[in-house]
């Protein structure tokens, strides 16, 4: 029965495990005697006998009080725990649905190596063929107390965001991370005008400023931040190197917190040296892109099967979609055909292009216009005339 109480009380607290805690957790439920033994035993000698540390967490006393700290948890997890897949509305993606991205990680001592030469940047065939996958939940191996700081390269469109995105979520929900205490996730764009030169912006972004003291406090022990999008984030924030955020990156500052970059290749090119661990976000491969086809149409498995003959039959196009962008569009541009009764895409620039006609159909509806375009020629010619000078722009 006291056991059962305890980890009532523990699930209840929502927060991650020191000695501390379960001292705590054990007052709670009136067994004093035993935090008191528990006290004398391993907290006055844990910093000589770190074989009696709580192996789950060797987090410090925490600065807030517990009813403070389940307030800061819980409104962060369920920030994460309501996140769509995707940041944006369009082009529509299956709600609540996952697909394995294809990842790989840098093994070598130095970034500098094989691993350098044979990014993104090479051909989508020749990259498939000649790198080795994880799964998304090895990819949490690479994350320990020693490898701290974690840099995941992508090209435009491979699923950085969205893999942020669930990681965020399923931290939320308890599925990962659980050494985690606080999880912040932040999209650079957010800061691409103003600079993060302090814990206290990124805390502000969250509306939880009271937690300065304690991360400080703690050197960041038990944090992980995740900064999405390095790519976004203005290079004139980051030109001389000396910058908090910049400090951040290499782990000079908050030494014992954990930190994952997303960007693209050539931004972040000076920044390969200081990570511990450096992974790539392929996208999808051939299973992944059947399985993403299959959960956009669950209750149409016919219609799955089509566009997965769609598909083969047009290999051009199907290359496209080893990007989840990519396939998302033409999941998209598909659908619209159809209901528009257009010809499907053979190629890849009637790929692009009908995705900027079917978008302005879909812009016309929310106007509230029934509209039928087949082509950008078919523009009223004052719309035509303005979309070019966009165009250009």
């Amino acid at each position: 029965e006291c056991q059962r109480d305890m980890v009532q009380f523990w699930l209840e607290s929502d927060t991650s495990c020191s000695w501390n805690k379960l001292i705590d957790a054990l007052i709670s439920i009136n067994q004093s005697v035993l935090a008191e033994e528990i006290r004398n035993t391993y907290c006055h000698s844990s910093q000589n006998s770190p074989e009696k540390s709580l192996p789950i967490s060797d987090s410090p006393e925490e600065s807030l009080p517990i009813s403070e700290q389940n307030v800061s948890v819980k409104k962060l997890k369920g920030r994460y725990r309501n996140h769509k897949p995707a940041q944006v509305d369009f082009p529509p993606v299956p709600k609540f649905s996952f697909t394995n991205l294809a990842l790989i990680i840098d093994t070598t001592e130095t970034s500098r190596s094989t691993f350098f030469f044979n990014t993104i940047q090479g051909s989508v065939d020749d990259v498939i063929e000649t790198k080795v996958t994880i799964t998304y939940e090895k990819l949490f191996e690479c994350i320990t107390s020693e490898k701290r700081i974690f840099l995941l390269e992508g090209r435009p469109g491979c699923g950085k965001t969205t893999l942020t995105r669930k990681i965020s979520r399923d931290w939320g929900e308890g599925i990962i991370l659980g050494f985690v205490k606080y999880l912040f996730l932040i999209p650079l764009r957010q800061f691409y005008s103003s600079p993060i030169i302090g814990l206290s912006n990124i805390l502000q972004y969250f509306d939880l400023n009271d937690l300065e003291a304690e991360i400080k406090g703690n050197e960041g022990n038990g944090v992980c931040f995740i900064f999405d999008g390095l790519d976004e984030y203005s290079q004139k924030h980051t030109k001389d190197g000396q910058s908090w955020f910049e400090q951040l990156l290499r782990g000079e500052v908050l030494t014992s917190s954990i930190t994952i970059i997303t960007s693209r290749p050539n931004a972040s090119v000076e920044l390969r040296e200081s990570v511990h661990t450096r992974g790539e976000v392929l996208g999808f491969l051939k299973k992944q892109i059947e399985e993403y086809i299959d959960t956009s149409y669950p209750t149409n498995p016919s219609k799955a099967c089509e566009i997965k003959a769609y598909l083969c039959n047009h290999q051009n196009i199907q290359h496209m979609c080893y990007v989840p962008l990519h396939l998302v569009m033409i999941l998209f541009i598909y659908d619209s055909c159809q209901e528009q009764k257009v010809a499907l895409p053979k190629t890849e620039t009637d790929v692009y292009n009908l995705f900027t006609v079917m978008s302005l159909v879909r812009y016309y509806r929310k106007l509230g216009k029934k509209v039928v375009l087949r082509d950008l020629q078919s523009l009223p010619s004052s719309e035509l005339s303005l979309f070019l000078r966009i165009c250009k722009l």
